[in-house]
């Protein structure tokens, strides 16, 4: 499922609205509760003005909540960048593997460790 602006639950008093979030289906599993990152094997961010905070609160955030995957759609950069493999706690909590992505790529969608599809750089970036 794919949730736009929507809550969902990465701690006990953090309920984040990511731009994109991708949720383990099915459709009414969510209707009357938020996902928790147990849930969430993709989180996005697109980021223009942005940039600091989704590299940066959230960046570790996510990875403290142990969110597979997380993708910041760089506007100014030009560029999707996917971080994966979340480590540490709180505020040292930090993704090991960074991958950018520039116009002309794919980006691989990876849920459970396979890969199910591909998107081009150039569908998501303006």
């Amino acid at each position: 499922i794919i949730r736009e602006e929507k809550a969902v639950v990465l701690g006990r008093y953090w309920r984040p609205e990511p731009d994109l979030a991708v949720a383990r289906g099915p459709l009414d599993r969510h209707r009357h509760s938020q996902p928790t990152a147990k849930d969430l094997p993709i989180l996005v961010e697109v980021a223009d003005s942005s940039y600091t905070t989704d590299r940066g609160v959230k960046w570790h955030g996510y990875a403290a909540a142990r969110v597979p995957t997380y993708w910041i759609i760089n506007l100014k950069g030009r560029a999707v960048e996917v971080y994966t493999d979340p480590a540490g706690r709180g505020e040292s909590a930090k993704y090991r593997r960074e991958t950018t992505y520039s116009p002309g790529a794919e980006i691989p969608v990876v849920i459970d460790g396979r890969e199910v599809g591909k998107i081009a750089v150039n569908d998501v970036l303006p």
